[in-house]
């Protein structure tokens, strides 16, 4: 089951909201145009988005792979510690 507490769903809202800001501003079929103008920053923009679902996709992965994931949610009652010795 996917655990989604305040971070996440801060990132979610914030990237939510951003597009619907610029959707509203610039109008239908901006991403298009966009994309077609400009494509290294399109390329840009999403790398960055990849980079902020990252937080999200990541650690329930390494939860279920049975890697430490301490590090990313260490207050979560499914976190893994790192075994010593």
């Amino acid at each position: 089951m996917v655990h989604i507490d305040g971070h996440e769903l801060g990132i979610f809202a914030t990237v939510t909201g951003l597009f619907s800001v610029t959707n509203g501003v610039l109008g239908k079929n901006w991403m298009k145009t966009f994309i077609h103008r400009q494509p290294v920053a399109a390329f840009s923009l999403g790398l960055g988005c990849v980079g902020l679902l990252m937080p999200i996709v990541i650690p329930p992965i390494r939860r279920k792979i049975g890697l430490p994931t301490n590090q990313y949610e260490g207050g979560h009652p499914g976190a893994i510690y790192p075994k010593v010795g």
